[in-house]
Protein backbone atom coordinates (compact mmCIF):
# COMPACT_ATOMS: atom_id res chain seq x y z
CA UNK A 1 0.00 0.00 0.00
CA UNK A 2 2.88 2.57 0.63
CA UNK A 3 4.28 1.46 -2.50
CA UNK A 4 1.67 2.30 -4.23
CA UNK A 5 1.43 5.42 -2.71
CA UNK A 6 4.87 6.81 -2.97
CA UNK A 7 4.40 5.78 -7.17
CA UNK A 8 1.21 8.20 -7.19
CA UNK A 9 3.18 10.50 -5.15
CA UNK A 10 5.84 10.59 -7.98
CA UNK A 11 3.25 10.66 -10.74
CA UNK A 12 1.85 13.77 -9.25
CA UNK A 13 5.55 15.20 -9.59
CA UNK A 14 5.67 14.48 -12.98
CA UNK A 15 1.69 15.54 -14.08
CA UNK A 16 1.64 19.26 -14.13
CA UNK A 17 -2.13 20.42 -12.66
CA UNK A 18 -3.44 20.98 -16.28
CA UNK A 19 -1.88 17.21 -17.04
CA UNK A 20 -4.68 15.98 -14.61
CA UNK A 21 -7.30 18.46 -15.96
CA UNK A 22 -6.42 17.07 -19.60
CA UNK A 23 -6.91 13.54 -17.95
CA UNK A 24 -10.25 14.39 -16.58
CA UNK A 25 -11.57 15.38 -20.09
CA UNK A 26 -10.50 11.84 -21.70
CA UNK A 27 -14.31 10.20 -22.33
CA UNK A 28 -12.54 7.36 -21.54
CA UNK A 29 -12.01 8.50 -17.96
CA UNK A 30 -14.73 10.50 -17.11
CA UNK A 31 -15.92 10.59 -13.70
CA UNK A 32 -12.83 9.02 -12.48
CA UNK A 33 -10.77 10.55 -9.29
CA UNK A 34 -7.29 11.52 -9.18
CA UNK A 35 -5.70 8.81 -7.20
CA UNK A 36 -7.79 6.16 -10.28
CA UNK A 37 -6.18 8.36 -12.86
CA UNK A 38 -2.90 8.10 -11.14
CA UNK A 39 -3.33 4.39 -10.91
CA UNK A 40 -4.20 4.28 -14.45
CA UNK A 41 -1.04 5.81 -15.50
CA UNK A 42 0.64 3.82 -13.51
CA UNK A 43 4.37 4.64 -14.26
CA UNK A 44 4.00 6.38 -17.55
CA UNK A 45 5.82 9.91 -18.13
CA UNK A 46 4.47 12.36 -20.62
CA UNK A 47 7.05 12.40 -23.21
CA UNK A 48 7.60 14.91 -27.18
CA UNK A 49 6.79 13.90 -30.56
CA UNK A 50 7.61 15.67 -33.74
CA UNK A 51 5.47 16.15 -36.12
CA UNK A 52 5.39 13.32 -38.45
CA UNK A 53 6.08 10.34 -36.09
CA UNK A 54 4.34 6.99 -36.66
CA UNK A 55 3.21 6.00 -33.25
CA UNK A 56 2.01 2.67 -34.55
CA UNK A 57 1.23 1.09 -37.83
CA UNK A 58 -1.92 -0.65 -38.91
CA UNK A 59 -1.17 -4.60 -38.00
CA UNK A 60 1.11 -3.91 -35.41
CA UNK A 61 0.66 -5.56 -31.82
CA UNK A 62 -1.36 -3.26 -30.23
CA UNK A 63 0.60 -2.96 -26.49
CA UNK A 64 0.00 0.99 -25.43
CA UNK A 65 -2.62 3.46 -26.06
CA UNK A 66 -2.17 7.26 -25.83
CA UNK A 67 -3.86 10.34 -24.42
CA UNK A 68 -2.47 13.47 -25.97
CA UNK A 69 -1.72 15.88 -23.94
CA UNK A 70 -0.94 18.81 -26.06
CA UNK A 71 -0.47 18.23 -29.80
CA UNK A 72 -2.45 16.68 -32.66
CA UNK A 73 -2.41 13.23 -34.07
CA UNK A 74 -4.24 12.08 -37.13
CA UNK A 75 -5.53 8.19 -37.59
CA UNK A 76 -5.70 6.69 -40.59
CA UNK A 77 -6.27 3.64 -42.91
CA UNK A 78 -4.95 3.13 -46.60
CA UNK A 79 -7.22 1.38 -49.00
CA UNK A 80 -5.84 -1.30 -51.51
CA UNK A 81 -4.98 1.12 -53.76
CA UNK A 82 -2.99 3.18 -51.83
CA UNK A 83 -5.10 6.04 -50.74
CA UNK A 84 -5.14 7.53 -47.61
CA UNK A 85 -8.59 7.64 -45.43
CA UNK A 86 -8.51 9.92 -42.44
CA UNK A 87 -10.22 8.41 -39.89
CA UNK A 88 -9.63 10.86 -37.15
CA UNK A 89 -8.32 13.96 -35.89
CA UNK A 90 -7.46 13.98 -32.30
CA UNK A 91 -6.54 17.17 -30.31
CA UNK A 92 -5.74 17.83 -26.39
CA UNK A 93 -7.79 15.44 -24.33
CA UNK A 94 -8.20 12.72 -27.06
CA UNK A 95 -7.66 8.89 -26.58
CA UNK A 96 -5.47 7.12 -29.22
CA UNK A 97 -6.64 3.32 -29.80
CA UNK A 98 -8.02 3.21 -26.49
CA UNK A 99 -10.29 0.46 -28.19
CA UNK A 100 -7.28 -1.37 -28.44
CA UNK A 101 -7.45 -2.18 -24.50
CA UNK A 102 -10.66 -4.32 -24.70
CA UNK A 103 -9.32 -5.91 -28.10
CA UNK A 104 -6.19 -8.68 -28.33
CA UNK A 105 -4.20 -8.24 -30.81
CA UNK A 106 -3.34 -5.43 -33.24
CA UNK A 107 -3.91 -2.07 -33.99
CA UNK A 108 -6.68 -1.46 -36.59
CA UNK A 109 -5.42 1.47 -37.76
CA UNK A 110 -2.23 3.87 -38.87
CA UNK A 111 -1.75 6.95 -35.96
CA UNK A 112 0.67 9.68 -37.23
CA UNK A 113 1.45 13.27 -35.47
CA UNK A 114 -0.15 15.89 -37.61
CA UNK A 115 1.86 18.53 -35.17
CA UNK A 116 4.56 18.37 -32.80
CA UNK A 117 2.53 16.90 -29.62
CA UNK A 118 3.13 15.80 -25.91
CA UNK A 119 2.14 12.43 -25.39
CA UNK A 120 1.06 9.90 -22.49
CA UNK A 121 1.75 6.06 -23.19
CA UNK A 122 -0.07 4.16 -21.08
CA UNK A 123 0.86 0.19 -20.99
CA UNK A 124 -2.20 -1.86 -22.14
CA UNK A 125 -0.75 -4.76 -20.28
CA UNK A 126 -0.71 -2.38 -16.93
CA UNK A 127 -4.42 -0.86 -17.47
CA UNK A 128 -5.90 -4.10 -18.47
CA UNK A 129 -4.25 -5.37 -14.97
CA UNK A 130 -5.61 -2.69 -12.99
CA UNK A 131 -9.02 -3.24 -14.84
CA UNK A 132 -8.56 -6.90 -13.04
CA UNK A 133 -8.36 -5.62 -9.75
CA UNK A 134 -11.19 -2.60 -9.56
CA UNK A 135 -14.48 -3.80 -11.23
CA UNK A 136 -15.79 -0.35 -10.80
CA UNK A 137 -12.92 0.87 -12.85
CA UNK A 138 -13.48 -1.85 -15.78
CA UNK A 139 -17.55 -0.52 -15.38
CA UNK A 140 -16.72 3.14 -15.83
CA UNK A 141 -14.23 1.69 -19.01
CA UNK A 142 -17.16 -0.45 -20.95
CA UNK A 143 -19.87 2.73 -20.41
CA UNK A 144 -17.65 4.95 -21.98
CA UNK A 145 -16.73 3.01 -24.74
CA UNK A 146 -20.48 2.13 -25.29
CA UNK A 147 -20.74 6.20 -25.79
CA UNK A 148 -18.14 6.17 -27.99
CA UNK A 149 -19.34 3.85 -29.85
CA UNK A 150 -22.21 5.51 -30.19
CA UNK A 151 -21.26 8.65 -31.05
CA UNK A 152 -19.08 7.23 -34.08
CA UNK A 153 -22.23 5.65 -35.42
CA UNK A 154 -24.31 8.93 -35.33
CA UNK A 155 -21.14 11.10 -36.62
CA UNK A 156 -21.23 8.64 -39.46
CA UNK A 157 -24.77 8.93 -40.29
CA UNK A 158 -24.49 12.75 -40.45
CA UNK A 159 -21.95 13.10 -42.43
CA UNK A 160 -23.43 10.64 -44.79
CA UNK A 161 -26.99 12.69 -45.20
CA UNK A 162 -24.83 15.83 -45.56
CA UNK A 163 -23.38 17.77 -49.31
CA UNK A 164 -19.27 18.41 -49.25
CA UNK A 165 -20.39 22.15 -48.67
CA UNK A 166 -22.68 21.23 -45.28
CA UNK A 167 -19.91 19.23 -44.19
CA UNK A 168 -17.19 22.75 -44.20
CA UNK A 169 -19.75 24.02 -42.69
CA UNK A 170 -20.92 22.26 -40.35
CA UNK A 171 -17.08 21.80 -39.04
CA UNK A 172 -16.74 25.74 -38.66
CA UNK A 173 -19.86 25.38 -36.76
CA UNK A 174 -18.41 23.10 -34.78
CA UNK A 175 -15.80 25.59 -33.62
CA UNK A 176 -18.27 27.91 -32.41
CA UNK A 177 -20.28 28.08 -28.92
CA UNK A 178 -23.51 26.15 -29.40
CA UNK A 179 -25.69 29.35 -28.11
CA UNK A 180 -23.38 31.76 -30.12
CA UNK A 181 -25.24 33.77 -32.83
CA UNK A 182 -24.30 36.96 -35.08
CA UNK A 183 -20.99 37.32 -36.62
CA UNK A 184 -17.59 34.93 -35.21
CA UNK A 185 -13.87 35.01 -35.96
CA UNK A 186 -13.09 31.56 -35.57
CA UNK A 187 -9.32 29.82 -36.27
CA UNK A 188 -8.68 26.23 -37.64
CA UNK A 189 -7.47 24.14 -35.38
CA UNK A 190 -5.06 22.35 -38.20
CA UNK A 191 -4.10 22.78 -41.92
CA UNK A 192 -7.02 22.80 -44.63
CA UNK A 193 -5.34 19.41 -46.25
CA UNK A 194 -6.15 17.87 -43.09
CA UNK A 195 -9.44 19.40 -41.91
CA UNK A 196 -10.72 17.88 -46.05
CA UNK A 197 -9.21 14.30 -45.25
CA UNK A 198 -11.17 14.22 -41.64
CA UNK A 199 -14.45 15.45 -43.52
CA UNK A 200 -13.71 12.73 -46.50
CA UNK A 201 -13.20 15.18 -48.86
CA UNK A 202 -10.60 15.13 -51.54
CA UNK A 203 -9.08 18.80 -51.54
CA UNK A 204 -10.39 19.98 -55.17
CA UNK A 205 -14.07 19.66 -53.60
CA UNK A 206 -12.94 21.22 -50.14
CA UNK A 207 -12.18 24.01 -52.25
CA UNK A 208 -15.29 23.95 -54.17
CA UNK A 209 -16.83 23.92 -50.58
CA UNK A 210 -15.25 27.38 -50.01
CA UNK A 211 -15.88 28.69 -52.61
CA UNK A 212 -19.93 28.17 -51.99
CA UNK A 213 -19.68 29.26 -48.82
CA UNK A 214 -18.16 32.43 -49.78
CA UNK A 215 -21.64 33.41 -51.58
CA UNK A 216 -23.00 33.30 -47.91
CA UNK A 217 -20.14 36.04 -46.66
CA UNK A 218 -18.28 33.44 -45.40
CA UNK A 219 -14.28 34.36 -45.63
CA UNK A 220 -11.22 32.49 -45.19
CA UNK A 221 -7.70 33.71 -45.02
CA UNK A 222 -5.23 30.79 -44.68
CA UNK A 223 -6.14 29.57 -40.82
CA UNK A 224 -8.89 32.20 -40.08
CA UNK A 225 -12.44 31.98 -40.87
CA UNK A 226 -14.82 35.02 -40.44
CA UNK A 227 -18.67 34.53 -41.03
CA UNK A 228 -21.00 37.23 -40.72
CA UNK A 229 -23.80 35.39 -39.60
CA UNK A 230 -23.60 32.25 -37.71
CA UNK A 231 -27.61 31.74 -37.46
CA UNK A 232 -27.65 31.44 -41.16
CA UNK A 233 -25.13 28.82 -41.53
CA UNK A 234 -26.62 26.74 -39.03
CA UNK A 235 -30.09 26.67 -41.25
CA UNK A 236 -27.81 26.05 -44.08
CA UNK A 237 -26.45 22.94 -42.39
CA UNK A 238 -29.92 21.85 -41.09
CA UNK A 239 -31.90 22.09 -44.04
CA UNK A 240 -29.77 22.58 -46.92
CA UNK A 241 -31.27 25.80 -47.66
CA UNK A 242 -28.65 28.36 -49.45
CA UNK A 243 -29.26 31.93 -49.60
CA UNK A 244 -25.86 33.92 -50.86
CA UNK A 245 -27.49 37.08 -48.26
CA UNK A 246 -26.98 35.77 -44.93
CA UNK A 247 -28.93 38.14 -42.88
CA UNK A 248 -31.65 38.37 -45.22
CA UNK A 249 -31.97 34.40 -45.50
CA UNK A 250 -31.94 34.84 -40.86
CA UNK A 251 -34.69 37.00 -41.06
CA UNK A 252 -36.12 35.12 -44.12
CA UNK A 253 -36.56 37.68 -46.84
CA UNK A 254 -33.96 36.74 -48.89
Amino acid sequence: MQGAKANMNHMESILAPEDMQTLQQVNLFSGLSDEELLEIVGNAIPRHYPRGKVLFQHGEKADAFYIILDGLVKVMRHTPDGSEVVLGVFGKGGAIAEASVFLEGKYPATAELAADSRLLRISIPHFRDVLMHNPHLSMVMLKAAYQRINYLVSELEHLKSQTGCQRVADFILSLVEDDHSGEAHIDLPYEKGLIAARLGMKPESFSRALKRLKQMGVEIHRDHVYVPDIAALRQYVQTGRFCPCPRACHMGTG
